[in-house]
């Protein structure tokens, strides 16, 4: 099953069998339909925003994939920051390790966040990995889950200029890696490619300083991501 503007990869290395690159954030949710985790899984998630907002018309329940993706185009935030509390919702994700530096308006800060069904999810943050680390929460959720989803958003890997906070500056690929591979995080990157089910990649080339410039950044950040962490091909 295929969908417009989502391409699928399949995996061979360490970790996830299954890979989905697209634009809009909001596209994983069809894509964490796609992947089908056994029960709700735990999402670690990079991004430069905390996309923790509770949806305004979430999915129901048993929804197929297909649903799902027109669901995400049609219904979510085209802010691209309630994909993750609707996978919630709809039962696919159970807590979530995000690792990101901004909070867009209405995003939910507390460590926990009960959906309509009043299961309690726990969101677990920090601004980055190095940080999560040191909360022996963070590997006990991770440890404790039977499957595990990895998402990444582009934009991660951009600080906004001093000097000009218009202008984007991408992260050099030494960066990069010194930011998702810190001293002292093998033993949590294995616990999370043991349940690795899938890989999701937001682009978003607005956010990463137009198009020319987030291909060269993706290129970048593919060379640690896929090379490196998950020892696979380049997309």
């Amino acid at each position: 099953m295929s969908f417009p503007g989502i391409i699928e990869l399949a995996l061979s290395g360490r970790g996830p069998s299954r890979g989905f690159l697209f634009d809009p954030h909001r596209l994983a949710l069809p894509c964490w339909g796609l992947a089908a985790p056994k029960a709700p899984a735990v999402l670690l998630t990079f991004d430069r925003h905390f996309d923790l907002v509770a949806p305004t018309a979430p999915p129901a329940r048993g929804l197929d994939a297909k649903a799902l993706d027109e669901h995400a185009r049609t219904r979510l935030d085209e802010r691209n920051v309630d994909h993750i509390l609707a996978a919630m919702e709809c039962g696919l994700i159970s807590d979530v390790i995000a690792v990101a530096r901004a909070w867009p308006v209405g995003a939910v800060k507390q460590p926990t966040w009960t959906s309509s069904d009043g299961v309690t999810h726990r969101l677990l943050t920090a601004p980055t990995l190095e940080r999560l680390l040191d909360d022996r929460q963070a590997l006990e959720v991770i440890t404790s889950a039977s499957d595990a989803l990895l998402d990444f958003d582009l934009d991660c890997f951009v600080t906004p200029s001093d000097a000009d906070p218009f202008t984007l500056v991408p992260w050099p690929r030494t960066l990069i890696r010194d930011f998702l591979r810190p001293r002292g995080s093998d033993a949590f990157w294995n616990s999370v490619l043991e349940r690795c089910r899938a890989l999701t990649f937001a682009r978003e080339p607005n956010h990463c300083g137009g198009v020319v410039a987030s291909n060269r950044l993706f290129e970048e950040a593919s060379h640690v991501i896929f090379e490196e962490l998950l020892e696979t091909d380049l997309p």
